[in-house]
Formats: structure tokens, sequence, C-alpha cells
């Protein structure tokens, strides 16, 4: 009987299908499933009144959800377990509730402080009348591509900002340096006969000559390649160095002055000494300047054997920086201080991304912290 069966299917079988003998029968529902169990996009099937027939393993995954919670209920009721702002719920609902075949929308959530792109699209589905039977949203997370292409724009005005201060540095500098001098000369001048209020304006354009001077020196720190002394480098000698200049710093703001160290061996990396130096003294000055009202400044260090990293934390007792704010500190020249120049953490960040390394900012009301990471030799 077997037999049989197996030489009807072969003598009706297509041509091209002759050296195949026998499979199991598979219903194209389960192809279906099968598919969609596999694909890396997540897929919720809609009904015509929006209700949740099915999401694919991969939806359950990029949303989070938890599949028997959210099938054969309402899209307001999945959307409602997202947890999201009411921005972010009202772009998603409306954008399912009226989109047509092949409609996209780019769509960020962010979820627990973490921004995460996604591009939504949706597709009709049709019965075999090709009425429409429900709908199908496809979501891709885009978050990786976003990322990139954020740090290839950011990459791209330090380019512009680095092409501009080469052109330009050497003719900011060289008057300035000759009005610098004239100053002093004038100033000394004034100061011999008596003339004390005159020497103040003097002392004040002096300051500000300096400060001028001293942001085409940042610009140039930002842009410019810069010669690299790499070497084993213990970090905790390098720390123990930059201790006194901090602490003096700190002691004129009340602040205290912690240094933590938890290591199971020596915290050695391959770095350039004096680069560190200006990493942990730029964040430790910025972390002092957060407490305008005395505080407390830890320096923790931290070895992370299973990554082969080492973790440096420079914590504040401040107020924090705003949410709105986090997002936008490592853009070069924006800052919130009233004589800041925008381009210490932008800085801080080159160095470290030039050592292998990475720079996390943490903040919340009761204080800030950054997180450094170095791979260890």
């Amino acid at each position: 009987m077997i037999n049989m069966n197996m030489k009807s299917l072969t003598d009706h079988a297509d041509p091209s299908c002759q050296y195949l003998t026998f499979y199991p029968m598979i219903t194209v529902e389960r192809m279906a499933a099968q598919m969609m169990a596999n694909i890396h996009l997540g897929v919720i099937v809609l009904d015509e009144c929006s209700q949740v027939l099915e999401l694919n393993p991969a939806a359950a995954k990029l949303l989070r959800l938890d599949r028997a919670r959210v099938v054969y209920r309402s899209f307001e009721e999945l959307v409602a377990q997202l947890g999201l702002q009411a921005q972010e719920k009202e772009q998603l609902t409306s954008f399912v509730y009226s989109a047509w075949d092949g409609q996209e929308m780019d769509w960020v959530w962010h979820d627990e402080g973490e921004e995460r792109y996604f591009t939504l699209r949706m597709q009709a589905l049709k019965d075999y009348e090709q009425r429409l039977a429900g709908y199908m949203l496809v979501i891709e997370d885009v978050t990786a591509l976003r990322l990139l292409e954020l740090q290839v724009r950011r990459n791209n005005r330090l380019a512009t900002i680095g092409q501009i201060a080469a052109g330009t540095a050497h003719e900011i500098r060289n008057p300035l340096t000759a009005i610098k001098g004239f100053l002093q000369v004038i100033r000394h001048k004034l100061k011999d006969s008596g003339q004390g209020k005159e020497c103040g304006y003097i002392d004040i354009m002096l300051k500000e000559i300096g400060r001028i001077s001293n942001l085409v020196g940042e610009i140039l720190l930002l842009s410019k390649p810069r010669q690299t002394d790499l070497r084993a480098v213990n970090v905790i000698k390098v720390l123990r160095e930059i201790l006194p200049i901090i602490k003096n710093e700190a002691l004129l703001h009340n602040i205290d002055v912690s240094f933590e160290k938890s290591v199971s061996a020596l915290p050695v990396v391959i770095a350039d000494g004096e680069m560190l130096k200006q990493v942990f003294l730029n964040l430790s000055k910025n972390a002092i300047e957060a407490m305008k009202r005395g505080g407390k400044l830890s320096i923790r260090l931290a070895t992370m054997a299973e990554k082969r990293q080492l973790q440096v934390e420079i914590i504040d007792s401040g107020s924090g920086i705003p949410e709105e704010v986090q997002e936008k500190i490592f853009e070069p020249f924006f800052t919130t201080k009233e004589n800041g120049t925008g381009l210490g953490l932008p800085i801080c960040r080159q160095i470290l991304m030039e050592l292998g390394g990475t720079i996390e900012p943490d903040s919340s009301e009761t204080g800030t912290t950054m997180r450094v990471y170095l791979p260890l030799a």
C-alpha cells in the first residue's frame, strides 16, 4: 500500500522533482509559522478591528512582551504594556490605526532611559477574494544603524572643526600674541605712572585674551591628530600623581575627596599617561564645579576581569544633569556653564576613543557618575 502511494506520487510529480521520492506533507500554515518564528524582524498580525491575532518571538523580544498577555487582545492593551510616554504612545497608535498598505514610519522609544530606534511598516492582509482581512505590523530595530549615523555625523562635524582650526589657528594666535604683548607694556607704563584704575582695564583685556587663546588651544586638541606615547601605564600611579591637584581645587570649594580601589590585579592599561591625566583632571574639574555648595567627590577604581576592562568612576554629589541635556553633553561647544567652552567632554571622549576606551555618564538628582572604561593590558 505504501509502495503504491509512493508510485502514484512519483507518477504525478513535476519532472523537475523526479529525483525526490517522498517528503512529509507540510502545510502552508506551518511553513508560514516557521518563517514567522525564525526571521529577525518583529511581526504583529492584527485583524480588521486591530485585535492582535499573533506576534512572533522577535516582536516579543524587541518590545519585551509576553505573547500570552497580548494575543487576542486589542492593540491598545498591547501598547499599554509598553510603558510609553504620552507622545510615543500617540505616535504609535495613530500610525497603526491610520496607516495604509506599505506605509512606513520611523519611531523612537525611550526605553528605561535608553533611546531605541525602530522602522515600522504596515502590510495589508487579504483573503482569497482579495478583501481586507487585517494588517501585519513589521518592526525592524535600527538602533545600531541610527547610532552609527549619529557617530558619522559627529565625526564629520569634528573633522570640519579640525579643518577650520588648522586653517585659522595661527592667524588667530599671531595677532593675539602681539595684542597681549603691547597690552602688557601699556600696563607696565600705567602702573609706573600710578594709574591703577586703567591697569584694571588692561587686566580684564588680558584675561579675555587668555580665554580666547585657551579656546583656540582646545579646538586644536579636539581636531588635530596627537602624538601618542602608548606604553604600559599603571592607572593607580596616574591618579595618585594628579590627586594633590584635585584635592587643592576641591578644598577651595569645600569638597571632600575620596579615592577607592577594588582591583584584583595591577590595573595596567596600554595608554598615554599624560592623556589619561588630562581626562581624569577634566572630569574631576567638572564634578567639582557641579557641587556649588560643597559635597563629596569620589574616585573609584575597579577591574572587570570578565570583560578585560578597567573601570574608573568619578562621582559627584551635585544636582545632576537634566535628562534633556544628557544626550548633548558630548557635542562640541554645547555647555551649560557661563564661562564654559563646551569642549572638555568631547576632548575626553576623543582621547579615550584613541586609546580604545569609552566613557558613559549616569546622572540623577543626587549626583552624576562618569564611568571610564579602558582595556586592560
